[in-house]
């Protein structure tokens, strides 16, 4: 029977991550995952960004192909203990992979026709300035140079290697070279002929770090570009549901290179995380605009926070057992009682957004009503126990100088003697990383900030969304 790695460990704010994780996630997730793991690989492999729980050892993720799709399963890096009760097995290492799928040959007709093509139409190009092809280029920066296999300098543009994939790249290689041309302020562009009906994973790791984007240099492509003057490619963007949008035509003018890492015509994965955050409390800021507390006795029994209820349990469907069982144990309206603590939580995000003092579940206001709302509610039983969800909330963003105000330490001192403190997975615990995933929901939150895409008012450069 296969053996296979159990649970990894992954830096925080990932935090531990089972099989069962793993293979449940989005692709986008486990794309990005296998990319990020890949990366520190490459620029720090003495701290890997996961280990396995049992021999510390590092870990990858495999993509396992059966029944015409990809799988992501945790593997062993070869370094780590062969007598890890979970270890697999000897891996294909990538120069051995390589030699086996390129049969000796390194490039084909097809390959060498396109690149020569390629750079023939950026030669056209008046704004070029220089144009090769499978040239070493001597490094500014790196220990070593690449052989890309087209660069381009145009005026006004900037610098372009144009690497064209016929066959499956391979992820330590993908990786390398970002790495490289990053470093060296050149613009990394991924090129195939066409997509098969299968993918291979070498595909998926290209699109996932160009954020949902494919480049072709089609038949249509090469008539646009003769038709111009310039390099055209048909550029296929992804969809939510995994697919792709009606193939366009774009210009090396229509990319965007503004994060560095690689270029796109747009972000197609991060907009779609911001998206899901955005929506998980969608109807809470609309209860809150609706009802604001300083009009109401006991405003979270207002209809709008009925619905922001059903919205938030459609999400975690274990909030209604507990819901059920505040009222059995404690006499107390769960649904109420979690839509003040979601108050908290919205008073802290608001906030940080705006540096300025904004709470939505007192009368306080001015400077200082955030503490003087914090102070009161943590001295109350009812709200001792989430003085550590609480915490997590403030720390994450700007508003965390609170913190260092003596009133409040006491506060939060003084409930986490009180009461046993909620953790993650805790139905409370899963509500509030619905309604903020930016802080709570580990994954997402680190997928955010390696893309620069983190908001504000979450300790990320992004503005507040």
């Amino acid at each position: 029977m296969q053996r296979t790695i159990e649970i990894a460990d992954f830096e925080l704010p990932r935090g531990a991550v089972s099989i069962q994780q793993l293979m449940a996630m989005p692709r986008s997730v486990w794309d990005h995952l296998r990319s990020e793991i890949t990366r520190r690989r490459q620029t720090d492999p003495a701290h890997p960004i996961a280990r396995c729980r049992l021999c510390k050892g590092p870990i990858f993720i495999r993509a396992h192909f059966a029944d015409g799709e990809h799988a992501p399963v945790f593997a062993h890096y070869p370094e780590s203990p062969t007598d890890c009760p979970w270890y697999q097995g000897v891996n294909l290492k990538p120069d051995d992979a390589r030699a086996a799928q390129y049969q000796g040959h390194q490039e084909s007709a097809l390959h060498r026709w396109l690149c020569e093509t390629i750079a023939e139409v950026l030669g056209k190009d008046p704004r070029c300035q220089l144009v090769t092809v499978e040239t070493y280029r001597r490094p500014a920066i790196a220990a070593r140079g690449r052989f890309p296999d087209v660069y381009a300098e145009l005026d006004g543009l900037g610098k372009f290697a144009i690497e064209v994939q016929l066959s499956k790249p391979f992820a330590p290689e993908i990786i390398a070279r970002h790495l490289h041309y990053e470093a060296e302020g050149v613009a990394l562009l991924w090129v195939f002929r066409e997509l098969p009906p299968e993918l291979p994973q070498g595909f998926h790791d290209v699109i996932t770090l160009q954020r949902g984007n494919v480049f072709l240099f089609d038949d249509a492509a090469l008539a646009a570009s003769i038709a111009q003057g310039k390099l055209v490619l048909t550029a296929l963007l992804e969809t939510d549901r995994g697919g792709f949008l009606k193939p366009r035509q774009a210009s090396l003018d229509d990319l965007d290179r503004s994060t560095g890492r690689a270029v796109f015509i747009e972000d197609r994965r991060s907009d779609r995380l911001l998206e899901y955050c955005r929506l998980g409390r969608e109807k809470w800021w609309e209860a809150f605009r609706e009802a604001p507390p300083s009009d109401f006795d006991f405003p979270f029994s207002e209809p709008c926070f009925h619905r922001a209820w059903d919205s938030i349990k459609g999400f975690v469907p274990a909030l209604s057992p507990w819901k059920r069982e505040c009222w059995s144990t404690q006499f107390m309206r769960g649904d109420q009682h979690f839509a003040e603590l979601a108050a908290i939580l919205f008073s802290i995000a608001r906030t940080a957004a705006t540096a300025k003092d904004r709470v939505y579940v007192t009368r306080y206001t001015g400077e200082g009503a955030l503490v003087a709302m914090l102070n009161a509610k943590l001295s109350s039983q009812f709200f001792a126990p989430y003085a550590s969800l609480i915490e997590t909330m403030l720390r994450a963003g700007p508003a965390r100088d609170r913190l260092d105000r003596a009133s409040l330490k006491t506060a939060f001192a003084k409930a986490a003697a009180m009461a046993e403190q909620v953790k993650s997975g805790h139905p409370v615990w899963a509500g509030a990383a619905r309604l903020f995933p930016e802080v709570f929901d580990g994954l997402r939150r680190a997928e955010l900030d390696d893309l620069g895409r983190l908001p504000g008012w979450a300790g990320g450069a992004e503005q507040p969304t």
